[in-house]
């Protein structure tokens, strides 16, 4: 019986020495991954750093007062992250003695030396750091293993004193040995959290970066800079943005569900220190000398001369430890950063907006003094010469004279009319009236407004019968007449002109063709562009103001179809657009 219970406790023994070996080796091997992992993420994070200062050299740096951030290259001092350990852990500690004490009986029956004893409360120590929490634990158990096996295993039994004469130093030797054993393997599990945080924590700024490149909006990048807070501090966060030079109410993001205690951080005394850090552009409120008795610390989100918002972080419970300040402050630089960039990419789309309009302007204002000048002034001298010098003209020439002023008022009428047009349109302010209409009359009608000239061109006209077309008639007819004016100021008098309507595709589809000397292809691509008269030259000699194409693709852009320009086989033009066809109701 006695052999087989010194094989159950051999076995026993050689378990929990197994087991203290593999928790020993897991705990080396994860710090030494961790550790290595933390290199290369330091390194990815100077790297950031660098590209971050490269991008923006004067990005704001947020320091807590009181603070003292650690040099950089300076070798830190390691210290014991020593905490409270819970009654759990009291009652582990307490258990695991007990089991080494009677262990220890147990070999004293067997006649095992007081070596093999000692061992067995060393080995109760390397559990005890190693299944409990902080370093308090392992310390109480090196003198409590020293107290158990003073009073239970030396003679004489249930006292503090010894017979032998070498006991004092096997009890300082096995006190110093205990000591040594918990306070390496605390160091060892120490070092296993502060890896693992640094690495959480590398995460969420490499996380906060990534996401900050997703999104435009100065809320949005505010949103994922809370959100990534809140992940990094475990606690609510109460964020105030700026907008039109004011600071906004504040927006709660919140740790678990916490949402009934969002009145401590919105209080009337909690917005005030918001305001003023906002006002005076530095950070408030707990752990600083402004307003130290509020409830959050308010960072100022800040680049340059320009503050974006201010975030708010409960402080009174909790406080950040260097690395998690170090962090903090580079989420918030970070942040600052992309606000920065997305408030200068507003200004440059609100520049460039405007540039273009001061050069739209300018091209009107160009285009209406060099073009309007010439029918004007023929305008005015036809009447002169009509006033001083009408009695000694024949009838034929004041017909002339007439005609000639009748037509340079007709080309003023279209101009304005386009310009009345395209303005409206732009503006959101041209009213658009949809009605059934045949398109074989509307064709009809617009030949009836366009210039006397067409007596001087062949112009033909197909069109299918029935095509009922869902169109304002008026604008298409100002699309017709556009069309055909063009083909006929920009052709030989005697050219022939086309006007072609069928159904296709579903869509009624309607073509203006001539066979005039064309449009190349370098000046296809400009003109639907508004002011753009190309080289061509009228026939009439009067240039162009280059609305009327403009006017026409967004009349047709109106109606839901699309105006094209395409070549004439072997020589001209054809402008194509479509328009919807009407759907017709039968009532039986």
């Amino acid at each position: 019986m006695e052999k087989g219970t010194l094989i159950l406790i051999v076995c026993v023994i050689f378990g929990l020495g197994l087991f203290m070996v593999s928790k020993l080796g897991c705990f080396i091997k994860e710090s030494r991954k961790e550790l290595s992992d933390e290199r290369s993420n330091l390194q990815l994070l100077k790297k950031v750093e660098m590209s971050s200062k490269g991008r923006k050299k004067n990005a704001y740096m947020h320091v807590i007062p009181g603070t003292v951030m650690p040099e950089t290259g300076q070798k830190q001092k390691f210290k014991l992250h020593i905490e409270t350990p819970s009654v759990k852990d009291y009652i582990l500690t307490v258990s695991i003695f007990i089991g080494c004490t009677l262990i220890g009986l147990i070999f004293q029956k067997l006649y095992f030396t007081d070596a093999n004893i000692v061992t067995i409360y060393i080995l109760g120590v390397l559990l005890t750091s190693i299944l409990t929490d902080g370093y308090l634990c392992s310390l109480a158990g090196s003198f409590l293993s020293v107290v158990l096996f003073c009073f239970f295993l030396t003679e004489p039994r249930m006292s503090f004193q010894t017979y032998a004469v070498g006991y004092p130093v096997t009890f300082l030797i096995m006190l110093i040995s205990s000591v040594l054993t918990g306070t390496l393997a605390a160091k060892l599990k120490e070092h296993a959290r502060l890896s693992a945080q640094q690495a959480f924590c590398t995460q969420i700024l490499f996380d906060t970066n990534r996401l900050l490149q997703q999104v435009k909006d100065r809320r949005d990048i505010l949103c994922v800079t809370c959100k990534q807070l809140v992940r990094l501090l475990n606690c609510n966060i109460v964020a105030y943005i700026e907008e039109n030079g004011e600071l906004s109410g504040g927006s709660l993001f919140f740790h678990n569900d916490e949402s009934g205690r969002q009145g401590e951080l919105l209080t009337s005394e909690e917005q005030y220190v918001a305001r003023w850090a906002y006002e005076n552009r530095q950070n408030a409120g707990a752990t600083t000398n402004h307003f130290s008795s509020a409830r959050c610390l308010y960072f100022v989100i800040k680049s340059g001369d320009n503050v974006y918002g201010v975030i708010g972080i409960p402080l009174q419970k909790k406080k950040l430890d260097s690395y998690e300040n170090s962090i903090l402050i580079s989420v918030l630089n970070e942040c600052a950063l992309t606000m920065e960039n997305s408030h200068n990419a507003i200004e440059k789309e609100k520049n460039a907006v405007f540039a273009k309009n001061e050069q739209l302007r300018a091209d009107l204002l160009r285009a209406i003094s060099h073009d309007l000048r010439t029918p004007l002034c023929s305008i005015s001298g036809n009447a002169d010469m009509l006033l001083n010098n009408g009695s000694c003209l024949d009838e034929a020439t004041k017909r002339q004279i007439y005609s000639d002023i009748y037509d340079d008022a007709d080309w003023l009428i279209d101009v304005v009319e386009n310009l009345l047009s395209i303005t409206r349109l732009n503006d959101g302010r041209l009213k658009i009236k949809f009605t059934d209409q045949l398109l074989d009359e509307v064709i009809a009608e617009s030949l009836r407004h366009i210039s006397r000239k067409h007596e001087d061109y062949q112009i033909d006209v197909e069109c299918e019968e029935f095509i009922l077309v869902h169109m304002d008639v008026r604008l298409i007819i100002q699309v017709l007449v556009n069309l055909i004016d063009n083909a006929i100021k920009y052709t030989l008098p005697g050219s022939k002109i086309c006007i072609r309507g069928i159904k296709k595709d579903g869509k009624a589809q309607i073509s203006v063709a001539d066979n005039g000397p064309g449009i190349s292809d370098e000046v296809k691509s400009h003109i639907f562009e508004m002011f753009y008269t190309g080289n061509n030259t009228i026939a009439d000699s009067h240039r162009s103001l280059g609305l009327g194409l403009a006017l026409c693709r967004s009349i047709i852009e109106a109606h839901g179809g699309t105006l094209v320009l395409t070549d004439n086989i072997p020589r001209g033009c054809i402008f194509t657009f479509t328009l919807p066809l009407s759907e017709v109701i039968l009532n039986e």
